[in-house]
């Protein structure tokens, strides 16, 4: 019996036992269970949140690409609307100051010259203040506002003091306007600033078209209303200029000038000073030639513009090959303007200012020979590369050479050195030498100018180059 209870015991104990094993079992079945399905239940949520920032991200992709497609647009209308305006004040007003005020040959040059003077005197300082203070929509408004009662006065002038003081504040007050033009749309494309060309040419378009209906209105409605289309035209501008969203290039050139090396350029102490960044504006002895080869570019376009036209003349050509020229240069503008972008992407904007001198040398030695005056026309092709390939090739540069914060001060710099510097240079020796050692001779001496400024530039930027491998090999090593 004893035995027997032992026995009954001990089974006892193993029921216990196994009931209590297949107890836990079963509790940690369980648990594993509910972890199974938490984890696929945080899984699913998982899921769910990148499938939400999945859409977001589309969605915000959308909402970026649709208001740079409206951007671009607004850009493009900015350009084509202030080229329009353009050539109808620019050669409207040269015609009334001989016509009706009766300006001379040299007064005019001279006016031409104080305008030149006084506008790039004024430039640079302005758009050094704009970068300074962010100030890039408010003066664009200003200068395209403002200039239009000074043009609205142009036919109140009856002596060559007036034209000159009706110019010379036209010339100030629209100084700043072509770099901001540049600047805020590189600002504006961002990352697809190399498409810079393809905006640019609708300002060659509104150009051609300007000259149409500007030539239209003053033959049957007169001059003062031609005038009156330029300020409809600028108060278009200005109200496009206003619709566009400064605030997110605001932003963006914030951030870009506290990532860039030495911190922010903003002067408010949280890195390098607004006025250190100032003199990081001209970086070294490489883009110090660029300029000098801008300033050559702009004197040779003086010549074989304004000069030409004289060279012509004496040649016989009639007056309606004045107008055939015109609009060849502006057509020949179009294809480079587009495909410009492509080049710098590909090859770099160096390249294509090579090109453009390259484009110079030939076509002023081709002008030189010229005899019949109709054979200048095919010539007009090389003006895409001489003007459109060399402008936007200047426009790239000046933006890679611009500290975080001074885009606008660095296309002003360029603005400068084509127009203003090269611009005068042009007027006055090109003017010197067309009557001491004739037009042919001038347009030779100028293809070797042009030949001798692209063989130094070609050797600057081989030196560069050569400086920056051995630089990038030192700190390495």
């Amino acid at each position: 019996e004893e035995l027997r209870s032992v026995a009954v015991a001990s089974d006892a104990d193993d029921g216990e036992r196994s009931f209590g094993s297949a107890s836990s079992a079963s509790d940690e079945g369980k648990e594993e269970a509910e972890q199974r399905v938490e984890g696929r239940e945080d899984q699913d949520e998982d899921e769910e949140e990148d499938s939400r920032l999945l859409r977001r991200v589309k969605s915000n992709k959308g909402e970026y690409a649709r208001r740079q497609r409206s951007t671009k647009r607004r850009l493009r209308a900015i350009f084509f609307l202030t080229g329009f305006a353009f050539s109808i004040y620019m050669p409207f007003s040269v015609l009334f100051f001989q016509n009706s005020v009766g300006l001379s040959a040299g007064q005019i040059g001279f006016v031409a010259s104080l305008q030149i003077v006084g506008g790039y005197a004024v430039g640079p300082a302005v758009s050094l203040l704009i970068d300074r203070f962010r100030i890039h929509q408010a003066v664009w408004m200003a200068s395209l506002v403002l200039c239009i009662a000074p043009v609205e006065c142009i036919t109140l002038a009856n002596s060559f003091a007036h034209a000159a003081a009706i110019a010379v504040s036209i010339s100030c007050l629209t100084a700043p306007m072509s770099s901001l033009q540049d600047s805020c749309t590189l600002c504006f494309l961002g990352a697809e600033s190399h498409q810079y060309g393809k905006i640019r040419l609708w300002g060659a378009i509104g150009w051609g078209l300007g000259s149409l209906a500007g030539g239209s209105i003053v033959e049957f409605l007169g001059i003062q209303y031609a005038f009156h289309l330029f300020g409809l035209t600028m108060l278009s501008v200005a109200a496009t200029v206003f619709s566009l969203d400064f605030a997110s290039i605001e932003m963006a050139s914030e951030a870009s000038r506290r990532n860039a090396p030495g911190g922010a350029a903003s002067g408010d102490g949280s890195g390098d000073p607004f006025w250190r960044s100032v003199r990081r504006l001209i970086p070294g002895w490489s883009y110090l030639f660029f300029l000098f080869v801008a300033v050559v570019a702009g004197f040779g376009a003086t010549s074989l513009q304004s000069l030409l036209l004289m060279f012509l003349s004496d040649l016989g050509a009639p007056d309606i090959l004045e107008g055939l020229m015109l609009s060849v240069a502006t057509v020949s503008e179009l294809p480079v303007f587009f495909y410009s972008g492509s080049v710098i992407k590909k090859y770099g904007a160096a390249s294509l200012l090579c090109a453009s001198m390259a484009a110079f040398t030939v076509r002023a030695i081709l002008v030189s020979f010229l005899r019949n005056p109709w054979m200048v026309l095919p010539l007009q092709l090389l003006h895409g590369f001489t003007f459109a390939g060399c402008w936007t090739a200047g426009v790239a540069l000046a933006k890679e050479n611009s500290p975080p914060g001074l885009e606008t001060s660095g296309q002003s710099i360029f603005t400068m050195a084509y127009n203003g510097v090269g611009g005068l240079a042009g007027s006055i020796v090109g003017g010197q030498l067309y009557d001491v050692v004739g037009p042919r001779h001038m347009y030779r001496i100028k293809g070797l100018v042009f030949a001798v400024t692209l063989l130094l530039y070609l050797l600057t930027l081989a030196d560069w180059s050569r400086l920056r491998k051995k630089t990038a090999y030192e700190s390495v090593s």
